[in-house]
């Protein structure tokens, strides 16, 4: 890339007197034209970037629009244009207006889509809708690896007289801490809590997928979908088969359209509990069933925390969402209210005393 230059002086990216100085980078440069060149391309697009995680991370982007979103930001990240081939220099390319994009947002926060969003021109307003509507529908969300599908070392170095944490347990959701399952509770459990666990985590690993990742920061809606799937949380069934438990959030979110996917997504959900059955190691069989389980309770919790602060879902108001009236709707919640989250969070943490003190019942269901 060019060399920096201050303004007054070189523009640097034609040499030609510079006019003004990229808040970002502090290259000086003459005109819009040369602000849009090619070798500045992660800031001349990154506000577009900015505008669009920060609409992601509200929460409340349909799914529709939030894999339409991501696809820009994949474009970005990975240097491509994220125009469409069918727009031509959509930005005003006038050189000398003086209220071009740099000087506009220098004093503007960009990770506040509203503010992002006056500033823009009609032009550059009309450029991220064709954005958001440009590019085929299907394959847009750009690879995501769950945390159980890490490549674990068979051999670990181990340091006398040093406690070795494995390196698997770093890329998993943090362990809540339970009690036995014999210190909450007398006699013997039920030889359907196996079974049900299966339920749990099936439907959990769905919701996952479903959210691609960013299920924690949608966390009411992504509980709405793991209480639509899972019928062990929402109405305290007990399975008595291991293929039925998994199977069943398949079957569930035939009752839910947004919930409904392929029979080759179906599959690699099932592909995704077994794989939490077969744990990390032999000898650390159960760490990925406490692992889910534990980041369900946290999804839980954060969902409780949101639903009593009594804020009920709806349109966010400002111009960036009434111009993209139909991506900020939340989810409907149909059956996600605070007493059921409650006795969610209560199951959840009865299921992780039962794999923690009877980590054998579980063993038992991974396949030979």
């Amino acid at each position: 890339m060019a060399s920096s230059s201050a303004p007054g002086g070189k523009c640097a990216f034609c040499r030609n007197a510079a006019r003004y100085t990229c808040p970002r980078c502090n290259f000086a440069y003459c005109s819009s034209s040369c602000y849009k060149h090619a070798s500045h391309a992660r800031c001349s697009e990154s506000f577009y970037k900015d505008m669009v995680e920060a609409e992601l991370r509200s929460g409340t982007v349909s799914e529709e629009s939030r894999k339409k979103m991501v696809e820009i930001l994949r474009r970005v990240e990975a240097g491509e244009t994220i125009l469409p081939d069918n727009v031509d220099e959509p930005l005003d390319s006038d050189d000398d207006d003086d209220d071009n994009l740099a000087v506009r947002m220098a004093d503007i926060d960009l990770n506040d889509s509203e503010a992002v969003w006056k500033k823009l021109t009609e032009k550059e307003r009309q450029e991220f809708r064709q954005l958001v509507n440009s590019g085929s529908f299907d394959d847009l969300l750009p690879p995501w690896s769950p945390w159980w599908e890490q490549e674990v070392p068979p051999v670990q170095e181990i340091t006398p007289g040093h406690q070795i944490v494995p390196a698997y347990v770093a890329k998993c959701p943090p362990l809540v801490d339970v009690p036995l399952l014999s210190q909450v509770m007398k006699g013997s459990p039920s030889p359907t809590i196996p079974f049900n666990i299966l339920n749990v985590l099936s439907g959990y690993a769905w919701t996952v997928r479903l959210f691609n990742g960013d299920h924690q920061e949608s966390s009411v809606d992504a509980t709405e979908a793991l209480l639509s799937l899972s019928a062990v949380l929402s109405a305290n069934a007990n399975f008595e088969e291991a293929a039925i438990a998994v199977e069943s959030p398949k079957m569930e979110a035939q009752n839910h359209p947004w919930l409904m996917e392929s029979e080759e997504f179906a599959g690699t959900v099932r592909r995704d509990v077994m794989k939490m059955l077969k744990g990390p190691v032999a000898s650390d069989q159960t760490f990925y069933v406490r692992a889910a389980l534990s980041e369900i309770h946290v999804l839980l919790s954060t969902c409780k925390a949101s639903l009593s602060k009594k804020k009920k879902p709806g349109t966010r108001k400002g111009l960036f969402t009434s111009a993209f009236g139909e991506a900020s709707q939340h989810v409907e919640l149909k059956i996600t209210t605070l007493p059921l989250v409650k006795s969610s969070l209560k199951k959840v943490e009865f299921l992780l005393s039962f794999v923690l003190e009877y980590a054998s019942a579980i063993i038992s269901l991974t396949p030979t």
